[in-house]
């Protein structure tokens, strides 16, 4: 544990004397950026710029809030020290260097919002840089590398001239999936599979995708065959018969089969195309369930599945991906709704949580918490009884 940030760890202090640039203007040091934020008067934020931390703390505590200061000066400080640390690559080194030591900014003056003064406080600060020391900490290239010796070994031993297949679906994971592919078999040897369900809108995405790594491709449209089960159950759920006056088909049945189908799509193009079947989920969507049983959650292999969606998107850019698709948007484009709107928190929050176990929010917390219990059967085997014959 780190409890202080002086003496040898005066540098993760934000009076610790080091330019920063934020906003286009180069302060002294963080706290002077900080506070100048407290203001959108661009001739108010100049003052800061050549003032000590001590000289733009006390400014900073005269001058008008802007109106919305409480609800982002926990952002605001986060993208000052991430700037502080990526701009001075010495100091990145001596924080990620800390380890998993637990940062805490203990203090005499009472401040428990930032830090911890007589054993009470948020730290958030700590808490902000040990997120930023989680998040430079991944090495993308080294990361990458490996992902695809990875590919390439596995293939080697499991599925020796195979090619692989891709179900293409415009996003960052599908995205990234195939890019490495590509990188360790060969363009030759992966085939996208794009799998639309009547009009997808978004469809020039994986057009996109697969025309920007230069794969074979093929489109087959599910609509078919997901009109035809619906269609098929709504035909056999006759309230007259049967007594199955209490059986409907779920939103959430809706919502599934397709992912289901698509799936049974990719291993049929697989088998009469000698291929294995890449599975395209993150760390972070299966920490909360995001992922269909037998759906996208299945595949063959899993490259990215260790990786949350934000070290995802890294590798992407590593990857040389088109910024389009790497950050769009993640939904499960059925019900109008990004990912993170119906989980209630943001892939960012999730993924800080997940690297770091910090949480500045104990709803969202217990809510996490909560979804990954609840949804871990979905990442084990298949639970069999064991016969004994001794029983």
């Amino acid at each position: 544990m780190i409890d202080k940030f002086d003496g040898e760890y005066a540098f993760l202090s934000n009076f610790f004397e080091v330019p920063v640039n934020y906003g286009g203007l180069l302060y002294r040091n963080s706290e002077a950026a900080f506070q100048a934020q407290k203001t959108i008067n661009q001739n108010e934020r100049l003052q800061f710029v050549n003032l000590n931390a001590s000289h733009s703390k006390r400014l900073g505590r005269t001058i008008e809030l802007r109106k919305d200061w409480e609800s982002i000066k926990i952002r605001v400080m986060y993208e000052i020290c991430l700037a502080k640390f990526i701009q001075n690559p010495e100091l990145a080194k001596k924080l990620i260097e800390t380890g998993n030591n637990v940062l805490i900014e203990g203090n005499t003056w009472n401040d428990t919002f930032w830090g911890v003064c007589n054993g009470e406080g948020r730290n958030n600060l700590g808490k902000i840089l040990m997120r930023i020391r989680a998040e430079l900490s991944f090495d993308a290239v080294k990361v990458k590398e490996n992902v695809v010796k990875w590919i390439k070994d596995i293939f080697e031993t499991n599925g020796k001239g195979c090619n692989a297949v891709v179900g293409i679906s415009g996003g960052k994971d599908s995205s990234v999936v195939a890019a490495l592919c590509v990188e360790a078999l060969g363009k030759e040897k992966v085939i996208g599979v794009l799998m639309p369900n009547g009009v997808q809108n978004d469809i020039s995405d994986s057009v996109k995708l697969v025309e920007h790594l230069g794969i074979k491709y093929l489109t087959v449209n599910i609509s078919d065959a997901y009109n035809g089960v619906i269609n098929e159950i709504n035909s056999i759920f006759i309230p007259e018969r049967d007594g199955y006056e209490d059986i409907v088909i779920s939103e959430q049945t809706k919502i599934n089969l397709p992912a289901r189908i698509r799936m049974s799509t990719l291993y049929a193009v697989s088998q009469s195309m000698n291929g294995r079947v890449m599975n395209t989920c993150n760390l972070s969507e299966d920490w909360v369930g995001y992922s269909t049983r037998y759906g996208d959650a299945a595949g063959d292999f899993s490259p990215i599945s260790s990786l949350t969606s934000g070290e995802v998107v890294k590798i992407g850019k590593v990857c040389g991906l088109p910024d389009e698709l790497i950050y769009k948007a993640p939904s499960d484009g059925l019900c109008g709704k990004t990912d993170e709107d119906n989980l209630g928190f943001t892939y960012d929050v999730l993924n800080t949580y997940i690297r770091t176990g910090i949480c500045d929010n104990d709803e969202i917390k217990d809510k996490i918490d909560l979804m990954h219990n609840k949804n871990k059967f979905k990442l084990l085997p298949m639970p069999k009884y064991e016969y004994n014959p001794n029983d």
